[in-house]
């Protein structure tokens, strides 16, 4: 899908070279942030790592030692900004389900962010152009490398005598079923009602827990 932008003047843009009182962190988050402005504004296949490089203040070389090619760098983008994050550890929760809801409200906080939203759709814009972001995209369907659904589910599941053989699954169909579904809702509509979301969240939830524990009840041994 072909993008037609005006080059944009950006006023933040230094001359190349590396401040020397940037540490490594902020270098890469000065770099994070630059491809993301530049993936919204002129899609993926026309971004290079020149404009990343002009936008961020700092010369290709710069670049490449923090992120070997596009590809790697726009990975990294979007796990960083879409899936690397710490969510609060909910120590009143009365029940697991209370738990797994609240889990589950933070997640979908996160991913419906204006800022967050607005990087899915450039990322959607541009996926039918390149294999590349493709690949990444897939990760959306897995909610990133770092699964907090996963690791929570694979925990309930062994404390609950059922170690879970079809994890990944499973967590998949608990993500599109509660953050994955707000998460489009978000993409096609500009407001969203958080009584009704969080309403939406927690029915999901208790669904799919009913369905695990029926499924249990069904083959008390270990799923196969």
């Amino acid at each position: 899908m072909a993008m037609n932008v005006k080059e944009p003047q950006f006023s933040s843009c230094r001359g190349p070279g590396r401040p020397p009182e940037m540490d490594e962190c902020e270098r890469r988050e000065r770099i994070l942030s630059a491809a993301d402005e530049a993936l919204r504004r002129y899609g993926y296949q026309a971004v290079s790592m020149d404009k990343v490089a002009l936008c961020s203040g700092m010369s290709k070389r710069t670049l490449y030692q923090q992120f070997p090619s596009k590809q790697d760098l726009f990975q990294s983008l979007i796990e960083k900004r879409l899936f690397c994050f710490s969510l609060p550890v909910r120590e009143h929760a009365r029940t697991s389900e209370d738990e797994l809801i609240g889990l589950l409200d933070d997640l979908t906080a996160h991913l419906t962010r204006p800022e967050t939203i607005e990087l899915i759709r450039a990322i959607i814009a541009s996926a039918s152009e390149t294999e590349d972001l493709r690949d990444i995209m897939n990760s959306l369907k897995q909610c990133g490398k770092s699964n907090i659904l996963q690791a929570w589910l694979s925990a309930y599941c062994i404390q609950h005598g059922h170690p879970e053989t079809r994890i990944e699954r499973k967590t998949q169909q608990l993500f599109s079923m509660t953050a994955g579904e707000r998460m489009l809702h978000a993409l096609f509509h500009k407001e969203t009602d958080a009584e009704e979301s969080r309403a939406i969240i927690a029915d999901g939830a208790r669904l799919f827990l009913i369905g695990l524990h029926a499924e249990w009840s069904q083959s008390p041994v270990e799923n196969a």
